[in-house]
């Protein structure tokens, strides 16, 4: 019997418990978080949320820091650990749902849901790749961990803890990513920008916001400013918008101020080409008008140097690796207020060849008028390649092709994964190549037939890895 026959009568199961999971909005909280909550009350109930399904399907269980939750099956004393590494948070759900993204539904065959894609149903057809071994108790001679951290869309604190206090399995995947086997991920760095707000004479910029998280291409811009011919910005602007059909907005008068709102397309920011960035076309388009001092700095900045730029070129920092690839940018935070200090988060991926003090150094060098101070934000990783040479890219690669009938090389990535926390890591789905990616984006959805197939890939790779 092929796999995907052995997997499929777990579907109306699966689904159900990944409803359970999906209902969680498990986003960073800082005002639940505490020793017990280290990253907000809803991190906590998703992970035990896990921790009931292991219970109640008999696997080994334990946690780290609150931070992480493993569940395993195999030999437990066994000398050598496959990983499955899994995160359960999400982004937060932004702007132009159709639905609620905390109830998820099915519809036309696709799972609806915030984490569908990235990464809760991935999470759940790996631990029930698992759980099938387990109701057929096959018998393996190294043990299985699916390793859960509650921090990947943040500042991964979690999963260098866990290897500190359990070490570091012998080899694993992560099915954050994509088929076929992703054995080589570009570097990741936020460079961020801090300035004063200094706005003076007629065209006063009181307020600008745009993005939530480095890692997202902003969908959504607001503008709050004085001037003296609203009707005049008004006007402008809806001529603005007609000139791109991706781009939708509204304005109004208030209090003597224009406010502004522009809608982009929301997109991964590994991906920046999937997107329309709302914030530096909201930009784009602010700095026509004579705002001066740090205002105008601050637009023409994010609206002229890094403005539809996913390539960097503007800074100086275009480069390309035949094995890795392309460096790329998404500018992923804009704030600017009046009365407060103002940032921006730019979200370099780079290959090999290219280091964090190069990027920082550009950055520096194309501020031109806008005195900002560069600083590198913690947590960057440096790129990650797997030779092809090694077991477990070859053993994947192989499960993968059986599977679908179609041998793909291995690649690399501009999405980072904890993959990349083991020396021998790598993605490793639930991405498929004919299906467009909705990672972080408003009505986030994955077809509901990939459920059991990755589960069917999954199953058959941890068989080969662990017997």
């Amino acid at each position: 019997m092929e796999w995907f026959e052995r997997t499929k009568p777990y579907e109306a199961d699966l689904i159900a418990d990944l409803n359970q999971i999906v209902k969680i909005p498990s986003i960073l909280d800082p005002n639940t978080q505490s020793d017990r909550t280290p990253f907000g009350v809803d991190m906590a109930r998703a992970l035990a949320k896990m921790e009931e399904l292991a219970v109640r399907d008999g696997f080994r269980y334990g946690r780290v820091d609150n931070m992480v939750t493993w569940i395993e099956y195999g030999p437990a004393d066994a000398a050598e650990t496959v990983a499955i590494l899994t995160h359960i948070d999400i982004v937060p759900a932004g702007e132009g749902w159709l639905r609620d993204p905390f109830k998820p539904e099915i519809l036309d065959g696709l799972y609806f849901g915030r984490g569908a894609a990235d990464m809760k149903a991935d999470l759940m057809s790996a631990y029930y790749a698992m759980k099938y071994l387990a109701d057929h108790e096959i018998t393996l001679t190294r043990k299985i961990r699916l390793i859960i951290g509650t921090d990947e869309e943040n500042g991964w604190r979690d999963l260098p803890r866990y290897f500190e206090v359990e070490g570091e399995p012998t080899m694993g995947f992560s099915p954050d990513g994509a088929f076929p086997v992703v054995n080589g991920e570009k570097a990741f760095q936020t460079v961020q920008l801090r300035f004063a707000n200094q706005t003076t004479g007629d065209y006063v910029l009181r307020r600008f916001i745009a993005g939530s998280r480095p890692n997202v291409v902003p969908g959504e811009a607001r503008a709050r400013i004085s001037v003296p011919n609203p009707a005049q910005v008004q006007n402008e602007f809806a001529t603005y918008l007609a000139q791109y059909p991706f781009l939708s907005g509204q304005s109004e008068v208030r209090d003597q101020e224009v406010r502004l709102l522009l809608k982009g397309v929301q997109a991964h920011g590994a991906y920046p080409q999937d997107g329309e960035n709302a914030g530096t076309y909201l930009a784009n388009f602010l700095r026509r008008f004579a705002f001066n001092a740090d205002a105008k700095a601050f637009l023409d900045f994010i609206g002229r140097v890094v403005h539809d730029d996913i390539g960097a070129e503007n800074l100086g920092l275009r480069y390309h690796d035949d094995v890795m690839g392309d460096l790329t940018l998404n500018v992923g935070v804009m704030r600017f207020s009046q009365n407060g200090q103002g940032t921006i988060l730019l979200n370099f991926r780079y290959p090999q060849g290219v280091n964090v003090q190069a990027v920082t150094t550009q950055v520096q060098r194309h501020l031109g008028d806008f005195a900002a101070t560069v600083e590198v934000w913690p947590g960057g990783m440096e790129p990650h390649l797997v030779p092809e040479t090694d077991e477990l890219v070859g053993t994947l690669s192989l499960v993968y092709a059986k599977q679908t009938g179609m041998y793909m090389n291995p690649r690399t990535s501009n999405g980072g994964s904890y993959a990349r926390l083991l020396k021998r890591g790598v993605a490793f789905g639930g991405q498929f190549p004919d299906v467009p990616v909705t990672s972080h984006q408003a009505n986030e959805s994955t077809p509901v037939a990939n459920l059991t197939r990755s589960m069917a890939i999954f199953a058959e790779s941890l068989l080969k890895l662990a017997k």
